[in-house]
């Protein structure tokens, strides 16, 4: 009796593991795809915000980049610099804009911030701290404080898909503000952790190619989520 009891507990215990994330799927925060998060506009007076949080060696925010840029490029000017993501990341090398100011012509803002390095061991001025999740949220408080709450919320605090009781900061190595991007307006705010297309599709491609090549199908796929949101 008591080894067939014993059994049937390896045998439940063995369910329960497989089927533990199908049963965490519907609490979990999806990744790589906008939700909805609130019906509030963040963006204060414009249309619609944009808000880009990402680090320099970020392959996610390399491939998030170029969507980004060939949807603001017509609400703006944009300055950037060509760039390439952390040589010893997953999707090492792929090619980026690292986006340095936007003016806007229209009521379309576009927001951004870098919080660390090329190769995720500093901070993007350089500085070595102990905690790359707390100071993260540090600087979206003090530069994005409208966003602050959401990101702490649904980056940091939540579960995310996949994370198993992990949310989307403490699924890296070390754990870190991921690259997100917020959409703000009068629809509402929405939310994305990771990428609008994956890097694999622009990784063996430069920069300059891409920036003269935006209307790759895999780009306006991207635009397109953009667009519908703002």
């Amino acid at each position: 009796m008591n080894r067939r009891f014993i059994t049937l507990s390896i045998v439940l215990i063995f369910v329960i593991i497989l089927l533990l994330p199908y049963l965490l799927y519907p609490f979990e925060i999806p990744l790589d795809t906008f939700i909805k998060v609130s019906d509030s506009d963040l963006a204060n007076n414009a249309l619609a915000c944009i808000v880009f949080i990402s680090w320099y060696g970020c392959p996610y925010g390399a491939a998030d980049s170029w969507v980004l840029y060939a949807f603001i490029s017509h609400y703006g000017k944009v300055l950037y610099n060509f760039s390439y993501s952390d040589p010893n990341d997953v999707y090492p090398n792929t090619p980026s804009l690292i986006f340095l100011s936007f003016q806007p012509n229209s009521s379309i803002h576009f927001k951004f911030l870098y919080l660390y390095n090329r190769y995720l061991n500093a901070t993007a001025t350089g500085l070595q701290v102990s905690n790359y999740v707390k100071y993260g949220l540090s600087q979206i408080q003090q530069y994005l404080p409208q966003y602050y709450q959401i990101v702490k919320e649904y980056v940091v605090d939540k579960w995310a898909q996949g994370g198993f009781f992990q949310s989307a900061a403490y699924m890296g190595n070390p754990p870190h503000i991921p690259t997100t991007i917020i959409v703000s307006g009068n629809k509402g705010t929405y939310i994305l952790i990771g990428y609008l297309i994956n890097p694999s599709l622009i990784q063996n491609e430069n920069p300059q190619y891409l920036i003269n090549h935006l209307d790759q199908s895999y780009i306006q796929s991207g635009v397109k989520d953009i667009q519908d949101l703002v």
